[in-house]
């Protein structure tokens, strides 16, 4: 972004206002909002005490010692532990002695040391363990009904799920709208008067098949490769990185001169907060962000957001509803 290309020609603006762009948003699957009231359900799980056997999943509380020669292993007694059976706490040899038992059993199992165990003592050594179970809770996950969805604070477990359905279709609808935003000042850049320099043409033109270039290999692939899968020559692919790096060129000049033909405009709290949500989001200190994104280019990135928001609130939208992901496949 810092090597967005400055106007050194003349630029007069075509039409921007009332063009024509069809949103085409995802639509949310039965499976997904399924899929998170059952999440939901999981969240809000709680343990029962029971006098059932353990199980994986069980909530345990137990004493355990070891023995070897029949003395006891110092440093091996443990009083009311408690962990989830399944969860690797135990090592596997005491969680399969635990199966199948009920609360207030006392037994035994043996366990065998590893040849490389740090304490030289016990190495390669076999040892008797007692384990005293004194509670096996078992987790109850709340069925999907009316009582749970009014216990979430719904009138009723319908107006929970349209709820999900609402929340989760929010990132395709934001979704859609970038993608049309950029439609939108793609075609606003080619509505514009304007002699492009040819020299930063050829810059940014080279710029974008080397981009190219790095993501083929990182998938393992190559230049000539892709000309080949695809049937095109090299020259016809530097002719698509070109009309690509013109139409990107042809984009950054549309959003300066709406921005300023419409007055809009990105402020330096606008521009301090969103170093702070990338920060956030990138695991990225803000100093780290400013060395790769200076103020200039990230005020410039904003400045574009704002014009794509305001083309397609003057434009002639066409919503299309597109079928949910994976809507062909069979659900379990």
């Amino acid at each position: 972004m810092s090597n967005q290309p400055k106007p050194h020609h003349p630029v007069t603006l075509g039409q921007y206002k009332g063009l024509p762009v069809t949103r085409h948003v995802r639509t949310v699957s039965d499976q997904e909002v399924e899929q998170e009231l059952l999440h939901q359900c999981r969240l809000h799980a709680h343990y029962q005490l029971t006098d059932r056997p353990a199980q994986d999943g069980s909530r345990i509380t137990l004493d355990f010692e070891g023995y070897l020669d029949g003395k006891p292993i110092p440093d091996s007694r443990i009083t009311n532990a408690a962990l989830v059976l399944g969860n690797g706490r135990l090592v596997p040899a005491a969680e399969q002695a635990v199966y199948g038992h009920c609360a207030g059993e006392t037994f035994t199992f043996d366990f065998t040391y590893p040849e490389e165990f740090k304490i030289p003592e016990l190495a390669g050594q076999t040892a008797q363990f007692t384990l005293t179970l004194h509670t096996v809770a078992e987790k109850l996950v709340p069925k999907a009904d009316d009582a749970f969805a009014r216990g979430r604070g719904y009138e009723s477990l319908a107006a929970m799920k349209e709820a999900i359905r609402q929340k989760k279709q929010l990132p395709h609808e934001a979704a859609a709208d970038r993608k049309a935003g950029a439609e939108l000042l793609a075609a606003a850049g080619a509505n514009l008067t304007v002699q492009l320099d040819p020299a930063r043409l050829d810059a940014a033109a080279e710029q974008e098949l080397q981009r190219r270039a790095a993501r083929f290999q990182r998938e393992g692939g190559s230049l000539e490769g892709y000309c080949e899968a695809e049937g095109i020559t090299p020259e016809q692919l530097r002719a698509q990185c070109r009309a690509a790096a013109e139409r990107q060129i042809r984009s950054v000049l549309a959003a300066q001169a709406i921005a300023e033909a419409e007055g809009i405009t990105v402020s330096d709290p606008e521009v301090r907060a969103e170093y702070r949500r990338l920060s956030a989001a990138q695991n990225l200190s803000e100093d780290d962000l400013l060395l790769r994104i200076p103020p200039h280019a990230m005020t410039a990135a904003l400045t574009a957001q704002k014009v794509q928001s305001f083309l397609l609130e003057n434009a002639c939208v066409t919503t299309v509803q597109d079928p949910p992901e994976n809507s062909s496949t069979s659900e379990v």
